[in-house]
């Protein structure tokens, strides 16, 4: 929810600068409309590409074309307007700041997904206003227009991003939390069980929770969830699909206490369960790193098909 109210933002300011442009069209010149074409196709695909790679983390060949196809459409809707010259700009830009951004959605680390989009959002709406401001000036508007008085007051220019990027914050979180409420309280995500412990005398005093994570074809429900370290996990891994699938707890070390009933007490181990279709398997492991994890299948293909999710151990 919090990634579609940012997608709401940059399609809101992209219509006023596209809807800008067809208005003013026959005023506005070759170059600047090249400008614009370009600044905006860059802007949007690489905000809208950055969002898809972290969306569809794990499958790069469709976060690519996805944020390609819409850095390419900024692009043209912008120049098309104007000029042949200002389409092409703008949609090669659109092309490459799709590309970028899909990469950099991937690459980066979980724990700072969040704070990118904020980044991103700042340098693209700053963006947004100098090129309103831009074709404000080349098409003549009134000098005492707002964009005039707010250009050319630096006090009300920083009240207005001020006052914009905390609302903006105060939404953002407040969508955040109630997706992870949603997520806490879905039928097919995990629920928690209290049961004492004895399998080790380290934990003697800990609750056990039971952590459902199903499988189909290709998809986790669900794809993101919470542990805390030191407390022990029942975790479940249900097959619903008609392939092998597995889950792989990427660089989070654990100590685990018990797979498919034997015995096992390694310490610092990674966590990976596996399971055939239609069944059902069980692991019980104790959470010993913080931090932010991917989880995905290992089968070939699967991870790149979309089967990858997160969890937060803290």
């Amino acid at each position: 929810m919090s990634i579609l109210l940012t997608g709401i933002i940059v399609a809101a300011l992209s219509l006023i600068v596209i809807v800008f442009v067809f208005i003013k069209r026959k005023e506005i010149t070759c170059m600047t409309g090249m400008m614009v074409a370009m600044a905006l196709g860059m802007l949007v695909g690489l905000t809208g590409g950055l969002q898809v790679g972290i969306l569809y983390s794990g499958n790069l060949f469709f976060s690519t074309v996805l944020g390609t196809g819409i850095g390419l459409l900024a692009g043209f809707l912008a120049g098309l307007p104007v000029s042949i010259m200002a389409m092409m700009d703008g949609v090669l830009s659109g092309i490459m700041g799709g590309m970028m951004g899909a990469m950099l959605g991937e690459m980066i680390s979980p724990e700072y997904q969040h704070s990118m989009i904020r980044v991103m959002l700042v340098i693209f709406v700053g963006m947004i206003l100098i090129v309103l401001y831009m074709l404000q000036q080349e098409t003549g508007f009134n000098r005492l227009s707002f964009m005039n008085k707010v250009f050319h007051n630096p006090l009300l220019l920083a009240v207005a991003f001020l006052l914009f990027f905390y609302t903006y914050n105060r939404l953002y979180h407040e969508l955040d939390q109630n997706n992870h409420t949603s997520i806490k309280n879905s039928p097919m995500n995990y629920s928690m069980t209290n049961h004492k412990l004895s399998v080790s005398p380290l934990n003697s005093n800990a609750k056990l929770r039971k952590v459902v994570i199903e499988a189909t074809e290709f998809a986790y429900f669900p794809k993101d969830f919470k542990l805390t370290i030191g407390q022990p996990v029942a975790l479940i891994f249900k097959n619903s699909g008609e392939m092998e699938h597995d889950i792989a707890f990427e660089n989070m070390k654990a100590s685990l206490l018990q797979q498919s009933g034997h015995g096992n007490h390694s310490k610092n181990q990674t966590v990976h369960i596996h399971s055939l279709p239609g069944k059902t398997a069980e692991m019980t492991f104790i959470p010993i790193k913080s931090g932010v994890f991917r989880f995905y299948c290992t089968v070939p293909g699967h991870k790149e098909s979309g089967m990858v999710g997160f969890v937060e151990v803290s």
